[in-house]
């Protein structure tokens, strides 16, 4: 029989992983209550809970900052864009290096693979001149593109794992049925690699989403900018804390639901791996 672990070590465990929640989820909750507060409460009287709820700073935001809601908007498109062209290639080039070996496809992958060593600070500039040569700086396309190349690689080397370990007999048995390789990579394969498409789906969000330095380079103009960069925008001589508290409130509503929805899924996929692995 398994031996069963210790009252005393059980109770100091959830009290450690307790404090280590709390050292996350705190910061949080603080800025969300100081974005109900209003200014003179923030500087002059430091407490947790407001002592007067204030919407003034979300006022702000949505009527004053009437821009913002369009950093928000500029954030949705460049992030929902790009995660889902991650989606559909890293699936496809997934499968095709698991699944449809062809000469000179693992010398491919470690190339691709090896975008992951490389530091993005490294070529920024090279990515700066051929967009403004391009002519697609200070444009969706001229975001997108660099975020790929961020997030694709680990994508493309999570859904390749995936399908390396679905059994062959599922191929042969679709063949028999009739099925030419693109149908069995979309009505056989994609669905049992669910959970991957999953991890694939949260954390290329959330690189997206929170992306700062290509988004600082290569946006200049507040027509194309995300909000992670026009977040450094609410500094004039002094912070508006306030302000600041409720544009990152809002800011980090869309990645808490993304967890929210596919959290079951998502542990799945990385408890799936973790065994494998």
């Amino acid at each position: 029989m398994p031996r069963k672990q210790k009252p005393l070590a059980a109770i100091l465990t959830s009290f450690s992983l307790l404090i280590a929640s709390l050292l996350f989820v705190l910061p949080i909750v603080f800025c969300i209550f100081t974005s109900f507060k209003e200014s003179i409460e923030i500087i002059k009287d430091v407490t947790f809970f407001p002592h007067k709820w204030s919407l003034v700073n979300y006022d702000y935001v949505f009527v004053r900052g009437t821009k913002y809601l369009t950093y928000y908007l500029n954030t949705i498109i460049i992030t929902v864009s790009s995660v889902a062209i991650t989606l559909g290639l890293s699936s496809l080039a997934g499968y095709s290096f698991a699944k449809l070996p062809f000469k000179g496809s693992k010398v491919l992958l470690a190339s691709i693979l090896f975008v992951l060593a490389f530091p993005l600070a490294a070529i920024l500039i090279p990515i700066y001149i051929m967009e403004y040569n391009l002519g697609i700086l200070n444009t969706y396309i001229g975001l997108i593109l660099p975020n790929l190349l961020l997030i694709l690689p680990f994508s493309i080397f999570i859904m390749r794992g995936t399908f390396i370990d679905l059994s062959h007999e599922l191929e042969d048995s679709a063949e028999i049925d009739g099925c030419n390789v693109p149908q069995t990579w979309w009505h056989i394969m994609l669905p049992l690699a669910q959970n991957a498409l999953v991890i694939v789906l949260v954390s290329g969000f959330y690189s997206v989403w929170g992306e700062y330095t290509i988004s600082k380079t290569l946006a200049t103009k507040d027509s194309i900018m995300p909000i992670s960069v026009a977040l450094t925008l609410l500094k004039s001589e002094d912070w508006n804390y306030g302000v600041l508290a409720a544009a990152i409130t809002m800011s980090i509503i869309p990645p808490i639901t993304i967890f929210a929805i596919f959290q079951n899924s998502l542990v799945e996929g990385m408890a799936a791996g973790a065994v494998k692995g």
